[in-house]
């Protein structure tokens, strides 16, 4: 309990940390300045694009969830809900995990193959990481004046998610590793291993609701990236020569690579990088202001989440033999 307290205690500390450089290195009034003076139709338009991606993201789920699932036991309205009473809980809660969380809890609530179903929001934020980071990596390497630091960061992030899709798509890698593990560990400890293993394999393995869903997130992520961008053109007045497409494609991904660091909803983090990132593109002033934007979609999400769950109902099992496929 006290571990928990401090962990929680930690993430809070790290938000406002963050909030307190951007305020230091920022004139605060001035991007109040920028915001008043952004182009209001094409910025509501940004935001309210932002806020409608949760569909997407929905049914990125959706097609993982109905791969291991029996036929008509669940409907894309339920995930959507749940979709955004993950995210009411990820923005709300001081943890990062707080929305996958509340996701595996609604998911597995009845059901008696609960690692299968739970394991869905795990590959579904995976598929997440693994669109938003490839075109960042490639966006990155063909965008002229991007520092090599940031290529590297980026590239050794992706590097790290092939070999996680290596591992769990080719099974000859994971049985190099098990045979290894079964001379160090107890035999329950490795028989539960190799369950947890073939869990997780069996999305990687298939095929064309793999395909379906990583096709999915890769819409979702490109719009989301394009949303940045027309608030950044928001910003510059709507006028087309503000910050040029590429550079959101390349620095949007580590912004979101960033957020992971333990926080409060990656609050403070978040807005301090996208200051660090395109304030040498569009100035702080609007590189801060670019934030406020995105952080108010985000809370109009979590809004709508935490209205959703006031209502949110929990759906039962009729009977046992309907246990094997429910998901939602």
């Amino acid at each position: 309990m006290k571990s928990s307290k401090l962990q929680v205690s930690l993430k809070i500390l790290v938000s406002i940390f963050f909030l307190f450089l951007l305020l230091r290195k920022t004139d605060f009034r001035s991007s109040m300045e920028a915001l008043k003076n952004c182009h209001l139709p094409l910025a509501a338009a940004a935001v309210t694009l932002t806020v409608m991606l949760a569909s997407g993201l929905a049914l990125r789920l959706f097609i993982l969830v109905r791969k291991q699932a029996i036929p008509g036991n669940i409907t894309y309205p339920s995930l959507l809900k749940l979709t955004m009473v993950g995210i009411f809980f990820n923005n709300f809660l001081p943890t990062g995990a707080g929305g996958d969380i509340a996701k595996v809890f609604f998911l597995v609530k009845g059901e008696e193959k609960k690692l299968l179903v739970g394991s869905s929001v795990l590959v579904d934020r995976f598929l997440g990481a693994f669109s938003i980071m490839a075109m960042g990596t490639l966006s990155s390497w063909i965008t002229p004046g991007i520092p090599l630091r940031h290529k590297m960061i980026i590239s050794v992030i992706m590097l790290f998610l092939l070999f996680v899709l290596f591992f769990f798509a080719n099974k000859k890698p994971a049985f190099i590793f098990y045979s290894g593990a079964k001379k160090l560990m107890p035999e329950k400890a490795t028989m539960k291993l190799r369950m947890i293993y073939n869990v997780f394999a069996s999305y990687f393995s298939a095929g064309k609701a793999l395909a379906y869903a990583l096709g999915t997130s890769f819409i979702v992520q490109s719009l989301s990236i394009f949303a940045n961008y027309l608030i950044g053109l928001s910003l510059a007045g709507g006028q087309a020569e503000g910050v040029p497409l590429s550079i959101f494609f390349t620095y949007v991904p580590l912004i979101w690579a960033s957020t992971l660091i333990p926080s409060l909803g990656g609050l403070g983090i978040r807005e301090f990088t996208y200051m660090y990132f395109f304030s040498a593109h569009m100035g702080e002033e609007k590189a801060v202001a670019l934030s406020i934007l995105i952080l108010s979609a985000i809370i109009i999400q979590s809004i709508i989440g935490g209205i959703i769950l006031l209502f949110l109902k929990i759906p039962g099992r009729k009977a046992s033999s309907n246990c094997a496929g429910n998901q939602r």
